[in-house]
This record gives structure tokens, C-alpha cells and sequence, in this order.
């Protein structure tokens, strides 16, 4: 008898899309179509050992989802999907088939587009369970056909619990089908997937969900399609997480079978495969109802029926999958913890960055009160115009008596004087500040643009001091300047000349102050100084030494620049906070990598101390 062939993958017409519907993975509230999932009745205490691994595979998916990998590095979009997938895998498979260890097995049925997935469904249970036909992708979503006694398992909704239970046939990516097979023995359920390689990208993802949630994958592939990359892919993967495997060779023309079955078996060995069931289909017609004749399919057919009734068998493959599964954890798990440390190494670098760029604003602030900078031009001129004529400062060092003495005379009728000096300070300062704030906001800037992860996080506000930052500083060096007045008013309160209310006193002393903290010799004026800078220190020194003594200047002078520093180092505190924000937003945790490697730690402890497979390997 021949077998009518099946259409020709290569003839196929383009696929439709499914409705639109979110990733597969998501879980939706509800869906209209959707059947009322049946109550899951009391809760079943599980012994010791499986609840100890039960609450460790929780506290793993807690720590897979609360891992994330936001900035932009090498691992981090693999991070990503190995994350998602584990999730999808804990809450599909491994913790509901951990709760019931004697629930029907599931043999997810996955192949290529046009493989004859659903036809093979529909023959081993010899009705027409699931639709077949010419248009590509004829599985949209996922059909499960069971025993009518094993049905209330699959609609309790603790097996792929984001897929939403209907009896009804649909496109809709999110529900799963459910239909009752009497010819199917119990214990036993299929799942006709999606396409492993549709061109439509939810169907290729669902098909990989719904793969990774089988106790035993059946691998569908064709005499001209066996040897195509994607199912191999998946193959090895299936391997690698020790999930029980048997294929299906379809289509095989009869002069060739022999040829093709045995090339087909090479690849299997070469992948540690050998050991797996293969059947082979031979091209043949098929019957009235669009089955595969009894006597063909038979071979297939007796050994799911074996499988079936054979509920130490079953347990066995259940066993073996689960505990693939569960040592497959480890290594996964093991890659998200690197790419959760390579995340904290990446922000550690960009706030690294950052805090660079802004140390060395606060060492060019420093160098710029020291280095006399800030004593020439307006500054220096106000300060003549304070003190007094040249001649006055050639006469300051032999009449230091008779400058007390005209500073305590001029004390009633004398307006506040310096203002002029006091604004010429402060302009200088607040220029000074602006301009070390925004050579650290470039540098940072730049520093995160020659970094992947930084150069996502930028925003061209950054490139910039804040626009907050003038009126900062402005408002910072007045304090500052109020400030100093209060420490001179403070440190000369037993002093004569200040303690009788000497405004112009407790004025000139502060602004005295204020010269000294801009020179680097703390009063202490050497050849190497400008003569500008030099006349000023001595003239700071000589003001302040006639009121306060000569060691009370030094002490005052000292306090003045670490305070101004002080307030400096906030400020630029601030602006770089703006850069810290931007990554804060982004959200890396702190210590991922040790909580993932923990839990997966309790995870492996726990699998060999429960010994699925009758070993603690």
C-alpha cells in the first residue's frame, strides 16, 4: 500500500500570524474562550525530601526574577532569555511536575514545519484530534490530547499555568487546547506543538516553552529534513537537560529508507544520541479519515501503549527528565550569576568614572585657592582700594600699633566697608566653581560614552552642569562668606577691637580671611610668590596678626578653606549624583550573583539528597 505525500515543505505558502497576543511566557488573566479551570482540590503534603527541594527551586526562581542585567553588556541579553526561560521552565514543569510525580506524562510532540506533527498525533490516537492540513503553520496553538480520566490534571492549570485551558480550537497563542481521546491510554497525554522553526516568532517561542516543559519530547523530522540545524539545536539542548527522547523519521521514500535511517542514526551517535528510539515512516496514502494506516503506525503505536500501561516505565521517564532537568540548572544558573557580576563590575566602572571626573574637579578647586589664581585682576584691585594706598602697605610692617588704632577709630560714623571687595570674591569663586563643575560634567560624560553600558545611559542634559548650578553656587560662597564673618566675630569675642562692636573690625578681619585662604603659603609669603600675591598675603597677615595674634590666623585661615572645600565637595557631590541617578534608574542590583549561586546551591543539595533516578549523582 502507498501513502499519499504529504505537500512539499518548499511549496509552502506564507504563514499567517497568530492574533496578537503577548510573549507565550506572560501569563494573562483570562481569556473568552477559555474553559473554567476546574477546582485543584485539597492540597496534597508532599514527604520531606521533595517539599525541602520543592522550597529551593522557589527560592531559585526568586532569585532568577529578582536578577536583572538592565545595562548594556556582552552577557546581558543572553542573561536575559536564559533568565525568562528558567522562570517560564520552573513555573511550567519543574515545580508542578515535583508536586505530582504521579501525573500523566507528557510527550511533547516538536518537529519542523510540515513534519506531520499533527497527523502522527492524530494516528496514534486514531481520531482526528488535532487539525492537519495544507497551509503552513497548520498547528497555531498548542493542542493536548489525554485520556477523559486524566483530563482534570491538565485543567487544573498547574502544568503551563500561562497558557489559559479551552475546548475550542484557536489561533490564539495564549490558550491551550484540550481534547479528550478514550482511544489514548491513561497515564499518557500528547502536546502537538508549534514549529520549532516557523518564521513567525511567537509560534518558534511557545514551541521552545512547551519543549521544555515535556517529559518525554517526540521529535518529528522528514527523509528531507532531518538534518537541518534548528531541531538540532534543540536536540542537544534536550540532551544536555537530560530530557527522554525518541524520533520520528517521516516520509521516507521506500528505495531510500535503508540509506537515510542509517545516516540519520550516525548523526544521533555523534551527538550522544544513539540510545534514543527511532521509528521509521515510510511515504505512504493516507486512509479516509487522514491517518496513517494501523498497520504502519503500529510500532509506534505499541510502544506509547506499553509506555501507558506500564506505570514503573512512566515513573521512570518522569524521573529521568525531572532530574535532567534539575542538574541542568546548575550550569544555567552558574551563567547568570556571571552576567550579574559582570552588571555590578560594569556599574562599579561607571561610577568609578564618575567620581574620577569630579576628584579632580575638587583637586583643580583646591589648586585654584592656592596658587594665588584667584588674586589678581579684580580681586587684588578691591583689596587695595580695602586696605589702603601702596603707601599704606610699605608702612603696614613698622606701624602695626598704629593700623590697630586707626581701626579702632573708625568704628562709630563709618559706613561697612569692602563690599566691593566681598563681590569681587564672590564672583571670582562662584566663577571658579562653574567652571570645574562643568569640565567634570564633560569628562564624565565622555568617560560614559566610551563605555557600552555608560553610552545607552547618557541623556545630553548630562554633558552639562545642572541648570540649577549657578544659583548653587552663588548662594554656596555667600554662605561661606557669612560664614567666615561668624568664625572672626567668634574667634575675636575677647579681642578689644571686636568685642566693642567694631563692624568695620569684624568686616576687614573676614575679608582678610578670605584673601589668605586664596594663597598656598598660609601666610607664609616666599620669592617664589608674585610680588601682587605676596604684598596681599602680608597685608591679610599684618590685619589680621594686629587683631588676632600670629598663631589664632593660621588656625583661622585653615578652618576657612576646609570649610569652603567642605561646601565645594557637597556641591560637586550633587552634580555627580545626576550621573548615579541615571544609572540607579536603570536598576542593577547590588550582590545578584551570590544569591543566584546560593539558591542553586540549595537546589543541587536538595536534588541528590531526594535521588530521582536512584542515585545521588
Amino acid at each position: 500500500m502507498s501513502r499519499q505525500p504529504h505537500p512539499d515543505p518548499g511549496a509552502e505558502e506564507p504563514e499567517a500570524a497568530p492574533a496578537p497576543a503577548s510573549d507565550p511566557t506572560e501569563k494573562p488573566q483570562e481569556a473568552p474562550e477559555a474553559e473554567a479551570v476546574l477546582a485543584e482540590g485539597p492540597a496534597v503534603e508532599l514527604p520531606p525530601a521533595v517539599a525541602k527541594l520543592a522550597t529551593a527551586l522557589t527560592r531559585l526562581r526568586a532569585a532568577i526574577d529578582a536578577a536583572s542585567y538592565p545595562l548594556i553588556m556582552p552577557s546581558a541579553e543572553e542573561a536575559q532569555r536564559v533568565g525568562a526561560a528558567l522562570v517560564a521552565q520552573l513555573d511550567d514543569y519543574l515545580l508542578p511536575r515535583l508536586a505530582r510525580l504521579d501525573a500523566p506524562l507528557l510527550v511533547v510532540v516538536g518537529g519542523s514545519t510540515g513534519a506531520g506533527k499533527s497527523t502522527l498525533v492524530n494516528s496514534i490516537v486514531r481520531a482526528p484530534v488535532s487539525a492537519a492540513g495544507v497551509l503552513r503553520p497548520t498547528t497555531r496553538s498548542p493542542v493536548l490530547v489525554s485520556n477523559p480520566a486524566d483530563l482534570p490534571w491538565f485543567q487544573q492549570g498547574r502544568l503551563l499555568p500561562g497558557l489559559v485551558r479551552t475546548r475550542e480550537s484557536s489561533t490564539d497563542a495564549r490558550t491551550l487546547q484540550l481534547v479528550s481521546a478514550p482511544g489514548l491510554g491513561a497515564g499518557l497525554a500528547f502536546l502537538d506543538a508549534p514549529d520549532i522553526d516557523s518564521v513567525v516568532d511567537l509560534n518558534r517561542k511557545l514551541a521552545a516553552q512547551l519543549l521544555a516543559a515535556a517529559d518525554l519530547w517526540l521529535f518529528v523530522t522528514t527523509a528531507a529534513r532531518y538534518a537541518d540545524a534548528v531541531p538540532w539545536e534543540l536536540l542537544t539542548t534536550a540532551r544536555l537537560r537530560g530530557t527522554v527522547i525518541a524520533l520520528v523519521l517521516d516520509r521516507v521514500p521506500p528505495e531510500a529508507a535503508g540509506e537515510v535511517a542509517t545516516h540519520l542514526g550516525d548523526m544521533l551517535a555523534v551527538r550522544e544520541l544513539g540510545g534514543a528510539p527511532l521509528f521509521v515512516l515510510p511515504e505512504i496514502r493516507l486512509d479516509g479519515q487522514g491517518l496513517i494506516p494501523e498497520d504502519v503506525i503500529r510500532p509506534l503505536h505499541d510502544w506509547f501503549g506499553q509506555l501507558a500501561s506500564d506505570a514503573n516505565a512512566r515513573g521512570a521517564v518522569v524521573r529521568q527528565t525531572l532530574d535532567g532537568a534539575l542538574i541542568a540548572l546548575g550550569p544555567a544558573v552558574e551563567g547568570l550569576a556571571e552576567a550579574a557580576e559582570e552588571q555590578g563590575r560594569a556599574a562599579k566602572a561607571l561610577n568609578d568614572r564618575v567620581d574620577a571626573a569630579y576628584r579632580n574637579a575638587r583637586r583643580t578647586m583646591a589648586e585654584g585657592l592656592r596658587d594665588g589664581r584667584l588674586l589678581r585682576g579684580e580681586v587684588l584691585a578691591r583689596w587695595q582700594e580695602f586696605v589702603g594706598t601702596g603707601e599704606f602697605l610699605k608702612t603696614l610692617e613698622n606701624k602695626v600699633g598704629q593700623l590697630r588704632d586707626k581701626l579702632i577709630s573708625a568704628i562709630t560714623g563709618r559706613p561697612l566697608p569692602g563690599r566691593n571687595l566681598q563681590a569681587a570674591l564672590e564672583s571670582q569663586l562662584v566663577t571658579l566653581l562653574r567652571g570645574v563643575a562643568a569640565d567634570a560634567a564633560e569628562q564624565a560624560y565622555a568617560a560614559w560614552q566610551a563605555h557600552p553600558a555608560g553610552a545607552a545611559l547618557l541623556e545630553p542634559a548630562l554633558q552639562r552642569p545642572s541648570p540649577e548650578l549657578p544659583e548653587r553656587a552663588e548662594r554656596l560662597v555667600r554662605d561661606w562668606q557669612e560664614w567666615v564673618l561668624g568664625l572672626v566675630r567668634s574667634e575675636g569675642a575677647e579681642k578689644r577691637v571686636v568685642a566693642r562692636g567694631a563692624a568695620y573690625a569684624v568686616n576687614g578681619a573676614g575679608l582678610a580671611v578670605m584673601i589668605a585662604v586664596f594663597t598656598t603659603t598660609a601666610f607664609i609669603p616666599t620669592g617664589l610668590e608674585v610680588a601682587s600675591g605676596a604684598a596681599t598675603t602680608v597685608a591679610a597677615q599684618k590685619v589680621l596678626e594686629a587683631i588676632f595674634g600670629d598663631q589664632a590666623i593660621r588656625t583661622l585661615a585653615t578652618q576657612a578653606r576646609e570649610d569652603l572645600m567642605l561646601r565645594v565637595g557637597e556641591l560637586l557631590d550633587q552634580e555627580a549624583a545626576r550621573f548615579g541617578d541615571r544609572l540607579a534608574q536603570a536598576g542593577p542590583a547590588a550582590d545578584p550573583g551570590s544569591e543566584l549561586r546560593r539558591a542553586a546551591a540549595e537546589v543541587e543539595e536538595a536534588r541528590s539528597e531526594l535521588a530521582l533516578t536512584g542515585s545521588a549523582s
